[in-house]
C-alpha cells in the first residue's frame, strides 16, 4: 500500500450554539354556538357521552394531507437576523458571554381524526394550517444562522360540550434543536491510498521423515 500526501480544503459549519428547547402551546380552538356542529354532521355532546367507542387525535401532514414526519412538515425560520438580534446578559460577571434574541417561525399543516375503536372507521379533517412564533436565546453573534430541527412532534385533542355547546381544543408540544453558526472553509492534510499488490501464493517444501 502507498500513499501520497495532499492538502485538501472543505466547508464545514462551525458551530456557536446548541439549544434544545420545547415548545408547548395552544394551536386552535374551534367552537359551536348549540345551534351548529364543529364536525360537520356530527354531534360532539353524544360521542362525548361514548368516551370508551370514539377518540379524537391529530397528526402532521403535507401539503396534500398525507401523513408526514416532522423534519418534512414543518417548516421553520428565523424571523430576524445576525443584524437584527438584540444582546441580553445572563448574569452581570464581565467575563459572561451575551445570548442574542432571535425570533423563529414554525409553518405546517395538521388533520383531525375522528376515530371509531368499534368499526375501525375513521373520519378526516382537511388539512389545517397553522404558524407559530417563538423567541430563542443562544449565542449567535454578527455572520451566522440560526436553524430550527424539529425532533419530535406531540398534540393533545381536549373535546367539551357544557350546555350544547361544543368546544374542540388543540394543544401541540414541538422537540426541537436550535443551533448556531456559520460556514467556514478548513485546510486538512490528507493523502490518497493506493491498493498494493495481492501477495504471490507461496511454494512451500515440506520435509518427510
Amino acid at each position: 500500500m502507498s500513499s501520497s500526501h495532499q492538502t485538501h480544503c472543505v466547508n464545514a459549519f462551525h458551530l456557536y450554539d446548541w439549544v434544545q428547547k420545547k415548545y408547548e402551546g395552544e394551536l386552535d380552538v374551534f367552537k359551536s354556538d348549540g345551534t351548529d356542529e364543529i364536525i360537520n354532521g356530527i354531534n360532539l355532546c353524544e360521542l362525548l357521552l361514548q368516551r370508551n367507542r370514539f377518540f379524537i387525535e391529530a397528526m402532521i401532514v403535507d401539503e396534500n394531507g398525507c401523513p408526514a414526519s416532522p423534519e418534512r412538515g414543518i417548516t421553520t425560520t428565523e424571523l430576524t437576523n445576525s443584524m437584527m438580534r438584540t444582546k441580553k446578559k445572563v448574569n452581570d460577571e464581565d467575563n459572561c458571554s451575551s445570548l442574542y434574541r432571535a425570533v423563529m417561525q414554525k409553518q405546517g399543516r395538521y388533520v383531525l381524526k375522528l376515530v371509531d375503536q368499534t368499526t375501525g372507521q375513521i373520519c378526516r379533517s382537511n388539512p389545517i394550517p397553522f404558524t407559530i412564533q417563538e423567541t430563542v436565546y443562544l449565542y449567535a453573534p454578527t455572520g451566522t444562522t440560526v436553524q430550527s430541527d424539529v425532533t419530535s412532534v406531540e398534540f393533545t385533542v381536549t373535546p367539551s360540550c357544557i350546555n350544547r355547546e361544543q368546544e374542540l381544543r388543540v394543544e401541540v408540544s414541538i422537540c426541537q434543536n436550535v443551533t448556531s453558526g456559520c460556514s467556514k472553509t478548513i485546510q486538512l492534510e490528507g493523502a490518497y491510498i493506493h491498493p498494493r499488490e495481492e501477495l504471490q501464493s507461496s511454494h512451500c517444501k515440506h520435509s518427510h521423515y
